[in-house]
């Protein structure tokens, strides 16, 4: 009786972890970042010459869907929104999937989450130097195909005589 259980048991397992690796990731968690202003980048220009840029990171690609997180943790008021200082309509952009986030003072944060794909320019209207860069691509399928091993058990019952 005891034999018959525990072979349940482990076929039970078996099928239950053949499933679960042959399963798509289909409901992956989607990618987070956060974009902060390079310390004192609001009252100096000079970031904007640097290879690092007046934000960090600079130039950052995610996936559509993906969660961007502004902080400001800096010591000075800042902004971010798309588009660039020259455009005519900051804070949007042709398909309106743009993002503006208002003065944001030290230690706010705000969020955005592109449902498009595309470069997505952003600067700070405040200090207009401070550019950078979002790239937003379409999310890859991921799939894992992982070879399935079947065990054979083989049990031998023996049977005792009692007297």
């Amino acid at each position: 009786m005891k034999t018959k259980a525990i072979s349940s048991i482990f076929v039970l397992f078996a099928i239950t972890a053949g499933m679960v690796s042959v399963a798509p990731v289909a409901f992956a968690d989607h990618h987070e970042i956060t974009i902060t202003p390079v310390a004192g980048s609001g009252l100096d220009s000079s970031c904007e010459k640097t290879e690092e840029g007046c934000f960090s990171p600079n130039t950052v690609t995610v996936y559509v869907g993906s969660v961007i997180i502004f902080s400001n943790t800096d010591t000075t008021i800042h902004n971010f929104a798309s588009g660039g200082p020259n455009d005519d309509v900051v804070g949007t952009v042709a398909d309106e999937n743009g993002f503006n986030t208002a003065i944001m003072n030290p230690g706010e944060s705000a969020t955005w989450t592109p449902t498009e794909a595309g470069e997505f320019p952003y600067f700070d209207m405040i200090h207009p130097w401070m550019q950078g860069t979002i790239i937003v691509q379409e999310a890859e399928e991921e799939t894992h195909s992982e070879e399935v091993v079947e065990e054979t058990v083989v049990e031998e019952v023996v049977e005792e005589t009692v007297v």
